[in-house]
């Protein structure tokens, strides 16, 4: 519509409504040009404004007489531009109030539309010179009635493809980093610099070797591995979310108490041609439509639902450590299962399916000193960089593409196939990371995947111990 009214502007001259000033000697203005000239410079218009005529006036010209406006009807049957607007209010200065009252609604939708193109502005300029912050909308509002599990809405999503790849491969190679550098410091720890045969390879490499035999070493080994690998891992996850800070609500949140968890509606939704505007709509006409009943109704009822919505969500959040439990015992029962049916099809056994046994074992070997080892390892450790790094990093990134629940999903799968065990652990872990994942989308805090996943570890090492010790 704006440019349909550009290109009649340089066929004929505008139309000039005459206003009287307080002591009616002022020369009359032309209030459509200026609002279109404002619209130009608010819609950033590349074209250059044509020269524009003096309309000619005569003393019978009712148009130009002081005091007097132009009414819709009039001005189209003298052949003059009108403005696309809906339901733009014309009239004469001689209603008083009235004309104020018009030109009130006119400014504030200039006003509202200005606002909008400086936040669309504003939003594209947060892009990061690379690329990996971009702006983008989902299809669909989230809609609980299609969500069984409350998994919840998507995340809003800071960075792209890129940052997710880069970010999961540091931290797998932070894991053989810290398998590398571990027995090298506790065997520097555990030999005087006179008994370590730096002159013969082959000795040393020998020596290095019989140090994973003696359990203390091996626990120590044990623990300084996960220490350097979370410490490094962890070192990585911060520094991916320091470079788009501030977040968006919802990433990384650990809450004891679950109140102060952010509830987000989700990402930006998609209108029906996202930054295209229908035929004949333009910020101004959307401003000045803002206010109708109807707009305002389904506003209202948006508003609404999106209450509704984050108080079920929060309610959740404030549970989370009810949820946490229920969602323990969810595992516990998954575990059993798989596990009876693993045994069922031979898929463990007296030497199968028990790659974690050895480990476990030999820490058990050491002692108390060993058994503190493996507490830290897999109870307090284990559980913060992983849940971090799966739930709290990679599970929200890929709702940038997915549904939550296949982000879920796909987030299980390469929590399972990552700790490279053999097929019976690696069905376990399915169920595990599962039911964590589910624990985290509905509260949204870590704590409580975390607490899903230590209970599963430590009741292994608690079976564990009664099975070989009773």
């Amino acid at each position: 519509a704006i440019a349909s009214t550009r290109r009649r502007r340089r066929a004929r001259p505008p139309l000039a409504r005459a206003t009287a000033s307080d002591g009616g000697d002022d020369e009359p203005t032309s209030s459509a040009s200026g609002t279109i000239s404002a619209l130009d410079a608010l819609l950033g218009s590349a074209d250059e404004p044509e020269p524009e005529p003096e309309p000619a006036r005569g003393d019978d010209d009712e148009t130009t007489t002081k005091g007097e406006g132009v009414s819709p009807d009039g001005a189209e049957a003298a052949g003059w531009p009108s403005l696309s607007l809906p339901d733009l209010p014309w009239g004469s200065s001689s209603r008083g109030g009235e004309d104020d009252e018009e030109r009130a609604i006119v400014r504030r939708a200039m006003e509202n539309a200005r606002a909008e193109r400086s936040k669309s502005k504003s939003s594209s300029s947060n892009a990061d010179a690379d690329g990996s912050r971009v702006d983008y909308a989902v299809d669909e509002p989230y809609d609980p009635d299609f969500d069984p599990l409350g998994l919840g809405p998507r995340w809003e999503v800071p960075w792209g493809a890129p940052t997710l790849v880069a970010t999961l491969v540091a931290v797998e190679a932070s894991f053989y980093l810290a398998g590398a550098l571990a027995p090298a410091v506790v065997y520097s720890g555990a030999r005087s610099p006179d008994e370590i045969p730096f002159d013969d390879q082959e000795a040393f490499a020998k020596d290095l070797a019989a140090l994973f035999d003696e359990p203390g070493a091996f626990a120590d080994i044990l623990i300084t591995a996960e220490v350097i690998q979370t410490t490094m891992a962890l070192g990585v996850v911060a520094a991916v979310a320091a470079s788009a800070s501030p977040l968006p609500p919802g990433w990384f949140q650990f809450s004891l108490t679950g109140d102060d968890v952010s509830v987000s509606d989700g990402p930006r939704v998609r209108k029906k041609s996202d930054g295209d505007s229908p035929d004949g709509d333009s910020p101004v006409s959307r401003s000045l439509r803002a206010g109708s009943s109807d707009d305002d109704d389904d506003d209202f009822a948006e508003k609404r639902r999106k209450q509704r919505i984050r108080a079920a969500r929060r309610e959740m959040s404030e549970d989370w450590l009810g949820e946490a439990a229920r969602a323990s015992a969810w595992v516990w029962g998954a575990v059993i299962v798989v596990t009876a049916l693993s045994y069922a099809t031979g898929l463990r056994g007296d030497d199968a399916g028990t790659a974690s046994n050895s480990t476990i074992e030999k820490a058990f070997d050491a002692g108390p000193r060993g058994a503190l080892s493996l507490f830290l390892t897999t109870v307090v450790l284990a559980p913060l960089l992983e849940e971090t790094v799966f739930r709290g990093f990679m599970l929200p990134t890929l709702t940038r593409w997915l549904d939550t629940r296949w982000a879920l999903a796909v987030t299980t799968i390469a929590f399972a196939l990552v700790h490279e065990h053999n097929t019976g652990d690696t069905v376990q872990l399915l169920a595990v990371g599962a039911v964590a994942g589910v624990a985290y989308c509905r509260t949204r805090n870590l704590f409580a995947s975390m607490a899903v996943h230590a209970s599963f570890n430590l009741g292994v090492l608690v079976l564990f111990a009664l099975w070989t010790h009773s």
